[in-house]
């Protein structure tokens, strides 16, 4: 029961995080008209820079990211398949 709990979550929190990833890109690529803002955004090189509203829904899916992560490597250290 508690293990599907977890793979339930883990997979929740995964496809949040990119959903607000991808949110914040979408809007600074319709403000901007930059297209290429998903490779310049890892390597730092955006142009104009996210707002301030872009940027906290950037690093909110970025930390659901990472503790989805966390939850799936405890998922995998407790519950091995």
């Amino acid at each position: 029961m508690f293990v599907s709990i977890l793979s339930t979550s883990e997979l929740i929190l995964f496809t949040l995080g990119i959903l607000l990833v991808l949110t914040a890109m979408i809007k600074y690529s319709m403000r901007t008209a930059d297209y290429q803002c998903v490779w310049r955004v890892f390597v730092n090189k955006l142009k104009n820079g996210f707002t301030i509203s872009e940027f906290k829904i950037y690093r909110l899916g970025i930390a659901i990211l990472i503790f989805a992560l966390i939850l799936r490597l405890l998922n995998q250290i407790l519950y091995p398949s």
